[in-house]
């Protein structure tokens, strides 16, 4: 019985932890649909499209290299962590972003040599 309470009591905690560790942060996810130099207007995975504010604490990355947001284009995918300073406004603390993936089988094809039909007598 000690032990079920135990293992209840470090459930909670873990999750207690995991809940703490985003600070309360929003986490927006999709592909940019919208560029201005005070947001960002974002196609969820949920297909609803979400707003985000910028401000000039907001920390852009691609990959690992630091970016600004003149980077950002439409069709980039982001993951976006936002904090709601009032009821129903987001802005951005973080903008983690890459480009779009190209299609599959473009940028594969090859051209063919064309065929050497003279011969050399």
């Amino acid at each position: 019985m000690k032990a079920r309470v135990l293992v209840l009591v470090v459930c909670f905690s873990l999750a207690a932890v995991a809940a703490l560790a985003h600070g309360g942060e929003e986490h927006v996810m999709g592909t940019v649909t919208k560029v201005t130099a005070d947001s960002i207007t974002v196609k969820t995975t949920a297909k609803e499209p979400v707003t985000v504010g910028v401000v000039p604490a907001t920390k852009f990355t691609m990959g690992k290299m630091a970016m600004k947001i003149d980077g950002l284009k439409v069709g980039d995918r982001v993951v976006i962590h936002a904090t709601e300073p009032k009821e129903g406004t987001l802005v951005a603390d973080t903008v983690d972003f890459s480009t779009p993936k190209a299609p599959a089988g473009a940028g594969t094809a090859t051209a063919k040599a064309p065929k050497n039909t003279a011969t050399n007598h």
